[in-house]
């Protein structure tokens, strides 16, 4: 499958952090070789890595007065980083130079400050073409490191793939399958995994409020993922599974389809923590006999 991985990137947004991280530097840079261009923000030792979304919009605003923030072209992506601050007692606490930087890269050309009022820190990044958004990713990173790369034209550096939670919405109304699919960004090469630890983090605050949850059936995590001839996956579950008798959707419901989109898997066999599961043999779907209903 393909998809353009231009969707939102929401991680880590709780009620407050304390202490407040506080920003230390913002650099940007071209990383040819493994096709992507990259803003990092770093925030100091003595804080935290702050909650963050980031994501295209049609224009970027100054926060709080609302005025248009004047930029190069470029499609935008706002970053916005709760209760984090670029200041600290009245000073700025990063090179002037930071909060308007212009790396000329092929595709970064503009990342400027938007916003830093009341715990909300905001950045708008000018990204090269204005009329096709470029596939990005976000994340953070050890040392209290909030990382955005952009991925360069005709390049593929990470898969964009999907991750199949509990819909509500669905389940109550006995809708069938009743699981959604979101994207996530997966690393290579083991997108298989990368998926599957995706799940486990369950949806995010945007994901939740629509409805969306993840049916753990009681597992802690899983091991022993792999893929074998017939084009089987085979994973264990770790922890005591449960399907706490439901016939709607336990965690195998939200496993299958997660796997299942890699054109490597055609069929999934979920293992419990003792390695049991109902049809170990032959290429067909197989669950362990506690996620029976």
């Amino acid at each position: 499958m393909t998809q353009q991985c231009t969707s939102p990137v929401i991680e880590g947004l709780p009620p407050e952090n304390i202490p407040t991280a506080i920003l230390a530097d913002v650099r940007a840079g071209g990383h040819p070789d493994e096709g992507y261009d990259r803003v990092v923000f770093d925030f100091r030792d003595s804080t935290s890595t702050p909650g963050f979304s980031v994501g295209y919009v049609e224009r970027i605003v100054q926060d709080p007065s609302g005025e248009p923030l004047p930029m190069l072209l470029g499609a935008k992506l706002l970053v916005a980083m709760r209760w984090a601050a670029a200041h600290e007692n009245g000073d700025t606490t990063v090179l002037p130079g930071d909060l308007d930087l212009r790396p000329g890269l092929g595709r970064i050309k503009h990342v400027k400050l938007a916003g830093d009022f009341e715990g909300v820190l905001s950045f708008g990044i000018a990204v090269d073409p204005a009329d096709d958004p470029a596939p990005f990713r976000a994340f953070a990173l050890s040392g209290n490191r909030l990382v955005v790369d952009v991925a360069h034209a005709g390049r593929n550096p990470w898969y964009c793939g999907e991750v199949f939670f509990g819909d509500r919405h669905k389940i109550a109304a006995g809708i069938d399958p009743p699981v959604t699919a979101v994207e996530r960004r997966l690393t290579k090469p083991t997108v298989a995994g990368a998926a599957l630890q995706e799940l486990f983090k369950g949806p995010n605050e945007a994901e939740r409020g629509r409805g969306l949850v993840f049916v753990d059936s009681h597992a802690t995590g899983f091991t022993d993922l792999r893929v074998s001839e017939w084009k089987v996956a085979h994973v264990r579950l770790l922890g005591p599974i449960s399907s706490d008798g439901s016939a709607v959707i336990t965690i195998a419901s939200e496993i299958m389809p997660t796997l299942k989109q890699f054109p490597t898997v055609d069929w999934v066999k979920v293992y419990d923590e003792d390695g049991k599961t109902e049809q170990p043999d032959g290429p067909e779907d197989s669950i362990p006999e506690q996620l029976e209903p």
